[in-house]
Parts: C-alpha cells; structure tokens; sequence
C-alpha cells in the first residue's frame, strides 16, 4: 500500500502521492521514459503523421488519418471541422507566413491556409499516376520559392510510376510537374532532402521499393540534379540477382526494399548523415537497415557501419520507417524505427554519440508501436520529445538535461517556412548541427529544431545559415525557444 502520509520539503507541503514520489526515488527512476496519452489529448487512430504550427499560437498540430487536429496549448487536440486530407506535408508555397499543406492521395491536393484554422483547395497540377506514397517541399533552384517533390508507387505486380517534380513558378503557381527522372520508373516510397555536401543547396534522396537500387540525386545550385547513389555509397550492396527491364524500369541487381530513409548528424562530426530503413525478407542479399556515415569533405562520401548489426540496428524483417530525435537531450540523435509485421516490433535505439545504437525499448516504454507513421515532436512544450507513432502519442516523462529549440523565419531572400536551413550551434566545447526539413519519406518532424545539451548550462552560439546564403550568429540561453529571422543579417 502507498505511502499516505505527507512530507515538509523546503517549506511545501506535498501530497501524499508527492510525498510517496519524493520518498521512493528508486522506483521512480524505473518508471518508462514514456507514456501512451494518446486517449487523454484527444488523439486516436490514424497512421503517418504530419507536424507543424500552422496557427502560428506557438504550439505544434497534427494531421493524421486524415483529419487536422489543433493543440491546445495545453496539450489537448481537436479536430478541426472542414479539414480532410490524407497524409501529406507542410509548406508555405505561397510566402504569405502560413503555412499550407499538400495531401498525397489520389491526384493530390493541395490546401491554401487563409488564416482563422480556414482552407481552401487552390490548384495543383494532377498526379495522374495516383500512386504516391511520399511527398517533401524543398527550394530545389534556390530562387525563394519552394518546390515540391512526389513519389510515386506501383500497382503490384506488374506496373510502377514516375515520380514528379513540382516547380514553384513565384507568386504561388506550379508548372504541369516533370517526370523524374525522365524515361525510368522506379517503385518509390520516401522521399528526403538534405544538404547532405554542405554546398548550399538541396539534393534529395529516393527510397525505392521491391529490391530496386535508392537514389541520390546531387543539385549543381541550379536545381540541375546527376544521379550520384552509387558513387556516394549510398545505394544499397547490389550484391544479389538481376532483375530484368520492364517497361521503363531498367534492369538492375537486387539490394534492399527501402520503405523510408532519414538524415541527420548522427555522430556530431557536424556531416549530415543517413539512415536507410529496409525491410528485408531472410536471404542475405536483402540489405538490412543501414547506418551511412558522411565522411564529410573533400567527398562526402558514405560508409555503412551497421554490416552485419555492428551499429546495434538489430535484424527485423519488417522495417518500415524512421525518425532521429534527441529524445534524452544528451546531445546526440537517437532512432526509433517502425515495423509493419505483426510478429515484429517497432523499437527505439539510444545513440551513444558515435552512431551506434542500443535497443531502449523495453525500458523506454515503447516496443510495439507499428506502422508506417513516426515522427518526433514537443506536442507540450516541456523541453523534451515526445514520441509519434503509429496512431499514438507517447508523451516524454523528461530528464534533468539542458536543451534548446530553433525555429527560424525567411523574411528575407528565402522561402519563409526556412526550409533548408542550417541550424548549428555551440555549446561550451560542443557543436551540433540540424537541418529545417519539410517531409521525412511521407512523415513530417515540425519546423522547429531541437537540440539536447546534457548538462551544459551556460550560453549558447546559434549560427542559421538560411537557404540565400545570409547568416545569423546570436547568443542564448538554454532552456529557451528562439526564433531567429534572416532580417537579422548584417
């Protein structure tokens, strides 16, 4: 039976529950990092998730299962009336300061955000193939304006579709999208951006389905993309049979089924790194999950260090998607991949700075979340990340660790979401590096950056080098939000 008495600590009286807490730190210290509070906020059911403040009241909503759910502020959600779209992504296409969303299904939508939680359906060229899986905003040409890229999937077994680049012509308007790349289809599932060389502008990365080698797709600054996967390391091992052509798909030799794929600085060497998520059926030819380590400058070149689980990422059969997020503000990016497969489970793994990963599950509280939505997200705005997942909402129970959140405004020159910029800051004798990202292979993490600080408590160096090239450098506090606007620029 629980403790019933109370207790006089610094001159507060406790409750008994308190009291037993303040008693008993042993047992609180075995208690899981998170807790399932999807019910309680009002959530429920739904799949891939898409974050972002698209109110501008500070805190982070949610579309899932097709329906727009606004928080509170308080940590409670509501559906709001005369929202319906399915998965999707967030992005200010028009500049105006809000944000507005493109839904994936069927021929796609795109909805104009008019202020007041109102929308409107605005025109979009159609996706005629009706297949996408995935779809991520990004400023391919660098000209201001965010253009659109949309995976497209297959009708099994016979058939796979083009994927589509949207081009933002200014002032709100796409051009009929191009087929990409012109003359191949491959059978795409996740779609990511990332200036992964540090160059200044956008290249992308393809996850490819049914054994098909993944593509990375190198922007020469002008949005001219070479198809680069190979050379860089990234494309999967290649090492099994040959598929023949079909239609517009070319021959190619087997690697991996990559459902979704992630980037991120995983060893804080401040290069943008790679997680290939691959859902592998048991012959060894089949890639298993991939951790791509950039070697940074001069190549910037990747090496998988998870051959044979060496980085910790344990064979499942059906691996699905995955999200990085400081999520015990140490300092380093941590994993949590899905699965889709009954007899498996969907797990968190603790980074421990390098990029190798231990399974935390169990102890964390969150094995067994499945499905293909996952994201990390402060839905509460205590600090810490809470966990996304699969139709729930595992609320982070916190920890004592410094931390600091970024959220950056092109005002300026650059397309106003800040997609693409580059948030690097310093902490006492530590650099972290993350990237604004709008789209993570059909899931969206939120605008705002996070990042751990273990136990660092003095000032912090935030440098954003937004997508025009200006800079902003200031100095800040932990355990604060700041937003940073390229007006600020010298």
């Amino acid at each position: 039976m629980r403790a019933t008495r109370t207790l006089l600590l610094a001159g507060v009286l406790l409750s008994p529950l308190a009291a037993y807490l303040e008693s008993a730190p042993s047992l609180v210290a075995q208690e899981p990092t998170f807790e399932n509070v999807t019910e309680a906020v009002g959530l429920g059911g739904g799949d891939f998730v898409a974050w972002a403040d698209f109110d501008r009241d500070g805190d982070i909503d949610l579309v899932t299962g097709g329906r727009l759910f606004e928080n509170d502020g308080a940590g409670r959600f509501t559906a709001l009336d005369g929202f319906s779209a399915s998965s999707g992504v967030w992005g200010d296409y028009d500049n105006d300061g809000l944000l507005d969303f493109y839904a994936t299904s069927g021929t796609g939508q795109l909805l104009k955000n008019l202020g007041n939680r109102q929308f409107k359906k605005t025109r979009i060229p159609e996706n005629p193939h009706r297949m996408s899986r995935a779809a991520a905003w990004a400023d391919a040409d660098n000209d201001g304006w965010v253009d659109l890229f949309v995976t497209n999937y297959e009708t099994w077994p016979t058939r796979a579709f083009p994927d589509l680049f949207y081009w933002n012509s200014g002032q709100g308007s796409f051009a009929e999208p191009v087929p990409h790349p012109r003359g191949k289809q491959w059978r795409g599932r996740g779609v990511n951006w990332s200036d992964f060389d540090n160059d200044g502008d956008q290249d992308f990365y393809i996850s490819n389905y049914r054994l098909m080698p993944n593509q990375l797709w190198v922007n020469d600054g002008r949005g001219n993309f070479s198809e680069q996967a190979e050379q860089r390391g990234v494309m999967g091992t290649n090492d099994g049979g040959q598929e023949s052509a079909s239609g517009e798909t070319p021959a190619y030799q087997y690697s991996g089924h990559t459902i979704g794929s992630c980037f991120g600085d995983i060893n804080n060497d401040g290069h943008i790194d790679l997680i290939a998520v691959n859902f592998a059926h048991p012959p060894a030819f089949q890639d298993r999950t991939m951790v791509l380590i950039n070697s940074g400058p001069p190549h910037y070149r990747f090496k998988n260090i998870n051959e044979n689980d060496q980085a910790g990422i344990q064979y499942q059969e059906s691996y699905a998607k995955g999200a990085l997020g400081d999520y015990d503000n140490d300092g380093d990016l941590d994993l949590f991949i899905t699965t889709v497969y009954p007899n498996d489970d969907g797990t968190l793994f603790e980074n421990d700075g390098s990029g190798k990963f231990t399974d935390v599950g169990d102890q964390a509280g969150v094995r067994g979340n499945d499905g293909y939505g996952v994201a990390w997200v402060d839905f509460d705005n205590d600090g810490d990340l809470d966990l996304s997942t699969a139709g729930a909402l595992m609320r982070n129970r916190g920890n004592r660790n410094s931390w600091l959140k970024v959220r950056a405004i092109g005002d300026g020159p650059s397309n106003h979401s800040a997609i693409g910029s580059r948030v690097t800051i310093t902490a006492g004798n530590k650099s972290y590096v993350r990237e604004i990202q709008a789209g993570n292979s059909g899931n969206q993490n939120p605008f705002v950056t996070h990042f751990g600080l273990a136990s660092h408590t003095g000032p912090i160096e935030v440098a954003v080098r937004f997508p025009s090239g200006l800079q902003v450098i200031k100095t800040v506090n932990p355990n604060e939000s700041v937003t940073i606007h390229e007006t600020e620029a010298n």
